[in-house]
């Protein structure tokens, strides 16, 4: 519900209880909203917040259900051993890699690699929701530093100053991250859509690696063992040319450091006022930067990235949004399987095997 609509029904229970006759004005309220300084910025994070409540919750309960659909889930997976889902995975198992192979040993049954392979592809999700956060952090820090909203085209602009320190390079490395997390998505991304289309080719008597780490999987246009699906029109493996963008200023950025050689921002006026705050980012044609020789970028475009970047946010995200709903419901077409009980039974006393194997050792 968004934050207008919940105020708007607030003030009609209100209104209708105490026959109060007063009229709100939501045309005003809602312009008033709309023309907030940081409007595009709150649009973003909402759109963010979707994806990763919604969109992602989705993912893994897809998940969820096509790689245990044929057991009582919560039986099985309420007495497997803790180390199956900590090892290596966070800091609360705290062994070693000598002990954790040595109880792994142990485990000789089809469903503990299950397991760890679940948690394995769970690890690369939540890693997406990790991501997700990032960004929404590092925009709230950066528009404390520049506003998303210019009040002047850039012919109107009379003079400006550049001024760069602490200030404006903790802008730029807050920009830069922004690039960084956000396109570090779409190669996650990738390898939970390897995971989905081989998954098939596991077999969990023998699992020691995700096939996504054996292909090397990360994000290109024209990735391999994907599901044909995932290659429609308006998904992340088209090449939209807005994911261009973010993969070209995350590339630059990681492999030959800042953009702005003086990480600057630039402090415009108009005719002895002060006008609008920018940082601007290099031309760019199709996504990628304009080049000529050595010379990896220019400036004649006016583009005001952070003006720019909410949009471009936007339009990524519902990108992602839409390949992250295919990827779920490529899971849910194959979750065609019944709960067999006799499987579950095996798999409880499997588990249960194992932790007599400890006592008797």
């Amino acid at each position: 519900m968004s934050l207008v609509h919940f105020f708007k029904t607030l003030f009609m229970k209100n209104k209708s209880s105490n026959n109060n006759d007063d009229v709100f004005d939501w045309e005003v309220y809602e312009k008033a909203i709309a023309d907030d300084p940081l409007h595009p910025v709150f649009e973003c994070r909402k759109l963010l917040e979707d994806f990763s409540d919604n969109n992602i919750i989705r993912l893994y309960d897809s998940i969820n259900a096509f790689l245990f659909q044929d057991i009582q889930f919560e039986k099985v997976i309420s007495i497997m051993p803790m180390w199956v889902c900590d090892e290596g995975i966070n800091p609360e198992g705290c062994s070693s890699k000598f002990f954790y192979e040595k109880l792994r040993t142990k485990a000789t049954h089809p469903v503990f690699n299950k397991f760890i392979y679940y948690y394995d592809l769970w690890s690369l999700v939540a890693a997406i929701q990790d991501r997700i956060s990032a960004v929404m952090l590092y925009m709230q820090e950066f528009y404390k530093f520049v506003p998303c909203k210019m009040n002047y085209k850039p012919e109107q602009y009379t003079s400006g100053s550049r001024q760069g320190g602490e200030r404006e390079t903790h802008a730029h490395v807050l920009l830069n991250s922004i690039f960084v997390s956000y396109a570090s998505i779409f190669d996650l991304l990738s390898k939970i859509a390897v995971e989905q289309f081989m998954f098939d080719q596991y077999d969990f008597t023998n699992y020691k690696d995700m096939h996504c780490k054996k292909e090397k999987a990360m994000y290109k246009p024209n990735i391999q063992n994907i599901d044909p699906s995932l290659k429609q029109n308006g998904l992340l493996f088209t090449d939209p040319e807005v994911v261009r963008k973010f993969e070209t200023f995350r590339n630059e950025y990681v492999h030959n450091g800042p953009w702005d050689l003086r990480s600057c921002i630039y402090y415009t006026a108009v005719n002895g006022e002060p006008a609008d705050v920018i940082i601007y980012s290099p031309d760019m044609v199709d996504g990628h930067f304009v080049t000529s020789g050595s010379r990896n970028k220019f400036y004649s475009q006016n583009n005001r990235i952070n003006e720019q970047l909410p949009d471009m946010i936007k339009e990524a995200t519902q990108i992602l949004m839409q390949t992250v709903d295919q990827i779920s419901v490529l899971y849910q077409q194959q979750t065609v399987r019944k709960v067999d009980p006799k499987l579950t039974e095996e798999y409880l006393n499997a588990i249960k095997d194992y932790y007599k194997s400890l006592i008797n050792n």
